[in-house]
């Protein structure tokens, strides 16, 4: 499979129409030593994820788990954080796409990727200089590494974004004597995949003849028939559906932006509503199938247990070789008992020689010093059975190590072998898909009885984040009369024409909540709201207001003698679950399922465990679909921890609640 050029235009426009210049690069990481993700982030829309990968680019709704990063990768990610994309191109006549990236001094860098051969992934700067280089290249008429400029490789067949019918028709002229049918000759001369030329020779008149049976008006008929198919393709703008081939074990084998017309099986056809979706689909089988995405955590520590069972065994035969080095050598003196040594004997000069060994002198003692082994000996005449026994039992001691080797070997075998069952149980195929989260759910946020949407701050950052951008003439603003209060802001407030007198006591109630009178453990507290005029972002001449702080100005709007209470509940998004946090009566309306929340009890970890447990039993003895209880049981416990406020929770029982949902659509997805 391969991704031709027309396909790439079509990615392309996908990118750009998804990825303004208001997104920016919130951070880059490897998933494989080939593929990376680029992460985009927006103060008001859905987090977007852009794979780049020397099988294709695309935007992906899989979140792949992070490996080590490499030298490319990290200087990848030095760069082009926090900078924008601000264009992204196809080469003409390539498999090559450009990403252009602008700094906030507004430097550029070029972000080149090459699906061609065994693909590439290349940083340059503004003079296409190689700042870094995934795969090095030197071949006969290309050198691509660190400190050279970059260029292309030749160009291999017309550029089909240019050439006009004129051009075609001179590419024939000059090929007409040569007995070749007409796809062979597309193939040669154009820059084309087979799945178009196979396309457009069978949906029109035209058999495969050779090029010389066919007449200009063939020629012109082949020429717009395949223009408009490239052009419809790259554009998006054509009627065709999308879809993946399959193998006979139903695994992606190749893919199309519209159904082939050659010969297959209905059931080895797999369709997609997009092409983009399609190519999404498929990448992520071949990544997570590929030699490169082996790199996990998993085969590092396969890896690096494998090396300690390498070294063991290294020192395990450097025991083994000594213990017979000091066996051999009291044998050999066992052999000359009859012999009365000394450190002058020349038998004894010849065979300390042959075993490397040497008698020292220390401070007037005498010492044999043989494999790295000190024994001392009694004078310089030594009895030689003695000096034998001593170095039988050395060698006996260093064995009986080996014991402790072996054991330690044993082990490090055994883990090895259960990482290799586990790597082999578990295969990398388990990659989640990402839940594109609306731009509120960063913050405190729930939707009112009412139906208007409230937002709050987390900390100080947050607090000046939602005053700062999202604040707008037709919102109020709600405060608690304590220290540590989060702002929130509902929203359009003084656009409804209906009483919203429910909504500003639901917001009041979250405001408390959420303020440090929870961590307190109060019972109640008071709040007031303001409307958004009264707010001033900046301090008075001459003073100094912290890191989320505004001065108000004007009346406030007290609501006093609030409880401090919470429910979580669980709700939906575009049929979509989540755990929803907020004022009782705002959670009961848009929740199947809920429980209230009081201050004291629980530490915020334990709540949350026991909040996860509780919602999967109770969908389980109410019989939720499957995906409904696995998304319960898949929830991490920093997520929920995230949701609460901050201090003790005291969890009264799970409840039913007054959303009724239609629990086939929840299953669909």
């Amino acid at each position: 499979m391969s991704i031709s050029e027309i396909e790439l235009k079509f990615l392309v426009n996908n990118i750009k129409k998804n990825i303004d210049d208001v997104y920016y690069v919130s951070t880059v990481y490897p998933i494989t030593k080939n593929s990376l993700i680029i992460k985009f982030h927006h103060s008001q829309k859905s987090d977007v994820s852009l794979l780049v990968s020397t099988l294709g680019v695309c935007i992906t709704k899989y979140q792949y788990p992070i490996i080590e990063e490499n030298e490319a990768i990290k200087k990848i990610k030095t760069e082009l954080e926090r900078s924008k994309l601000i264009d992204v191109s196809v080469f003409a006549g390539e498999r090559i796409v450009q990403f252009i990236f602008q700094n906030i001094v507004g430097i550029k860098y070029f972000l080149i990727v090459e699906l061609f051969g065994n693909g590439n992934i290349i940083l340059c700067n503004e003079n296409l200089k190689i700042l870094a280089i995934v795969n090095s290249i030197n071949v006969r008429h290309r050198i691509l590494k660190p400190g050279l400029n970059y260029f292309p490789p030749p160009p291999r067949g017309a550029d089909l974004f240019s050439i006009n019918f004129n051009d075609f028709l001179s590419l024939v002229e000059a090929n007409k004597k040569e007995k070749i049918d007409i796809k062979r000759w597309l193939g040669r001369n154009l820059s084309i995949s087979k799945k178009f030329i196979e396309y457009i020779i069978n949906s029109s008149e035209i058999k495969n003849k050779n090029i010389n049976e066919l007449s200009t008006d063939d020629f012109k008929n082949l020429f717009d028939g395949l223009s408009l198919l490239i052009r419809d393709v790259s554009n998006g703008s054509g009627t065709f559906e999308a879809c993946i081939l399959l193998d006979e074990n139903n695994n992606p084998e190749d893919i199309s932006p519209f159904i082939p017309y050659y010969s297959i099986n209905s059931d080895r056809i797999k369709k997609f509503n997009s092409y983009s979706e399609a190519v999404d689909e498929y990448l992520n089988y071949l990544i997570i199938n590929s030699d490169a995405s082996k790199n996990t955590e998993l085969e590092k520590r396969i890896e690096l247990l494998e090396h300690d069972l390498q070294e063991q065994e290294k020192a395990k035969s450097f025991v083994i070789s000594k213990s017979n080095k000091l066996r051999d050598f009291a044998i050999l003196l066992m052999q000359h008992t009859d012999i009365v040594l000394d450190i002058e004997n020349s038998f004894l000069k010849k065979i300390l020689f042959d075993f490397n060994a040497k008698i020292l002198n220390i401070k007037g003692k005498y010492f044999l010093e043989i494999v790295d082994e000190k024994m001392p000996l009694e004078s310089h005449n030594f009895n030689t059975p003695k000096l034998s026994s001593s170095l039988f039992n050395l060698a006996k001691e260093m064995e009986r190590g080996l014991i402790t080797i072996e054991s330690s070997q044993l082990k490090l075998q055994e883990q090895i072998n259960k990482l290799k069952h586990q790597k082999n149980k578990k295969p990398l195929s388990s990659v989640k898909v990402l839940t594109n989260k609306e731009w509120y759910e960063k913050y405190r946020w729930f939707f009112t009885s009412d139906d208007l949407l409230a937002i709050g701050g987390k900390d100080a950052s947050s607090n000046s984040v939602i005053i700062r951008r999202h604040l707008t003439e037709n919102d109020y603003v709600f405060h608690a009369e304590v220290n540590g209060s989060p702002f929130f802001v509902l929203q359009n407030a003084n656009n409804s024409k209906a009483d919203i007198s429910q909504s500003i006591l639901e917001v009041s109630q979250a405001t408390v909540s959420f303020s440090r009178s929870w961590r307190d453990s109060l019972s109640s507290s008071d709040a007031y709201w303001v409307f958004s005029s009264q707010i001033k972002k900046g301090a008075p001449t001459g003073q100094f207001l912290p890191k989320g702080s505004f001065v108000i100005e004007g009346k406030r709007n007290f609501v006093k003698n609030l409880e401090i209470k919470l429910a979580i509940g669980i709700s939906f998004i575009d049929d979509k679950p989540l755990l929803i946090i907020g004022p009782y009566n705002a959670i009961k309306k848009r929740s199947i399922c809920m429980r209230i929340l009081l201050p004291s009890g629980l530490d915020v970890v334990k709540a949350s465990k026991k909040i996860k447990a509780d919602f999967v039993d109770y969908s389980i003895k109410n019989d939720f679909p499957k995906t409904l209880i696995e998304y319960l049981k898949s929830l991490s416990i920093d997520d929920i921890v995230r949701i609460l406020p901050v201090g003790q929770c005291k969890l009264l029982p799970v409840e039913k609640a007054e959303l009724k949902y239609n629990f086939e659509l929840v299953t669909e997805k």
